[in-house]
């Protein structure tokens, strides 16, 4: 029997000479957080968190809590991935209320907890904010963020009576009228674009292979930009390869592994789990194929 699968992993490698074979098990991760080389940066971590608040609020968030990830926080109460919770109780206070704004959307919560290490923030490049994975799914479709995800919100501090749940986001701020001469100088070119491969917007620099056509793109000033291949992105997100459908598949594709059964789906830079099969989705959100054994 082994000689067998050894011969249809031959056959498969002979189609296409980007699927190794291995199975989608082998250097899976956990959540959404991305798993790469910049993992490496985590370095000089001593449990220390900053108190710096940005002067423009803005931070990008991780979550934490949920099924797998119960833990105490350090200002009462636990992290079950169910409440409007967040950490950087050293730079609000223990039960301080803050709005989190993010997509025309918003949710008042409360820092209950210590965190994140500033070791995190020095490797994401900005201040993070861990906050509950029912804000991330309120403000992004996601569940799940961590620091590479750079999913960027704006954090005001409010009055301890504000209520914990979804408020109403800040209005935008109108568009100048070009004619007028006291109109104030026209806003900065957009910083991010919307990918329909990942399902989410991506920051200024990252480059995405297209689900479409297979053909890679860069975010540049708020515009898709053709290129011949990933070289120079800031970040990129690609294709994964899978030894059980034999071939490369882009991002937010949900595959059963040949191997063991277990789901897992590519998040543009590898295979990642869990993947809920009740309402096809993973950790990066909805699959956008779903490919059973």
């Amino acid at each position: 029997m082994k000689s067998i699968y050894t011969s249809l992993f031959i056959t498969l490698l002979g189609c296409t000479t980007e699927v190794p074979a291995y199975y989608e098990d082998q250097g899976a991760t956990e959540g959404a957080s991305i798993v790469t080389d910049d993992s490496l940066r985590l370095s000089g971590c001593h449990g220390t968190a900053s108190s710096a608040v940005p002067a423009d609020g803005r931070y990008t968030i991780t979550t934490f809590g949920g099924p797998g990830d119960h833990q105490a926080m350090s200002c009462g109460g636990y992290a079950d991935g169910t409440g409007w919770y967040a950490a950087s109780r050293q730079r609000y206070g223990c039960a301080g209320r803050v709005k989190i704004e993010a997509n025309g959307k918003c949710a008042v919560v409360e820092t209950k907890d210590y965190g994140p290490d500033a070791c995190v923030e020095r490797a994401a490049g900005m201040p993070i904010i861990d906050v509950s994975p029912k804000v991330s799914r309120l403000l992004f479709g996601e569940a799940g963020a961590g620091w590479s995800d750079h999913l960027v919100v704006t954090v005001t501090a409010v009055d301890a009576g504000a209520a914990l749940d979804p408020c109403v986001a800040d209005a935008p701020t109108p568009t100048p009228d070009p004619t007028d001469p006291t109109a104030p100088p026209d806003p900065a070119s957009p910083t991010t674009c919307t990918s329909a491969t990942l399902g989410r917007d991506v920051a200024d620099g990252v480059c995405v292979r297209s689900a479409s056509d297979g053909a890679w793109f860069a975010c540049d000033a708020g515009a898709w930009v053709a290129r011949a291949s990933d070289a120079g992105c800031a970040e990129a997100y690609g294709y994964c390869a899978s030894a059980t459908l034999g071939e490369s598949v882009p991002a937010r594709t949900c595959v059963q592994s040949a191997a063991t059964g277990t789901w897992y789906q590519c998040n543009g830079q590898g295979w990642v789990a869990p993947v809920s099969t009740a309402d096809r989705s993973g950790p990066i959100g909805d699959c956008a194929s779903w490919h059973a054994n």
